[in-house]
């Protein structure tokens, strides 16, 4: 899976001196950027430090970027390398956050009355779920699914083998449905 055409023109003007073609990069990343990066560190500002961290790093080094290499997984790299980093760095102990949290620092946009609360009450279960997962597992489902990477594109950024990351997401899959079927069932005895 290779960038969209429009990803690669801002790649080649960055690289040709546009400060504001980089900017439009940052535009167009900084939200998945943010996601995995938050998914590692568990902390909203550690989250927004890394990922500037990991766009400056993006800045001085573009140069070195393989035009033929897909950038978001490029991206997506250094920002788990950055946060990885950052874990070593400081020490953290990663906690969970409950899913109002979630909530406040991505914001949501469901559409209205009825629909917004169940959106807003899935999103809920599946970040909680998510908690619940060892980061190796939180990482791999939010590459997969909301950074659309491929197999591919897992095995550059985290550096494990495709038989690896398959086998990860196979696994990370079937907790996430464990972890939802837990809570589910929870929420019925609560209801009942």
């Amino acid at each position: 899976m290779s960038d969209n055409p429009e990803s690669k023109q801002l790649v080649r003007r960055v690289k040709a001196g546009e400060t504001g073609a980089f900017q439009q990069l940052v535009e167009k990343y900084q939200h998945l950027a943010f996601t995995v990066a938050y998914n590692i560190v568990k902390n909203r500002e550690d989250a927004e430090e890394v990922v500037s961290d990991a766009f400056i790093k993006v800045y001085r080094n573009i140069v070195q970027h393989n035009e033929t290499a897909k950038f978001s997984s490029w991206l997506y790299k250094i920002v788990y390398n950055t946060a990885l980093s950052r874990l070593r760095k400081k020490k953290l102990e990663v906690f969970s956050l409950d899913a109002s949290d979630y909530e406040k620092d991505y914001g949501t946009s469901a559409p209205d009355g009825w629909n917004n609360l169940v959106a807003n009450d899935q999103k809920k279960h599946l970040q909680k779920a998510l908690n619940n997962l060892a980061e190796p597992d939180r990482l791999v489902l939010t590459l997969f699914y909301l950074a659309e990477e491929g197999l591919n594109e897992i095995c550059e950024i985290t550096e494990e083998k495709k038989s690896t990351v398959k086998v990860r997401l196979h696994r990370a899959r079937a907790r996430l449905y464990d972890q939802l079927c837990d809570q589910l069932k929870e929420e019925v005895k609560i209801l009942i």
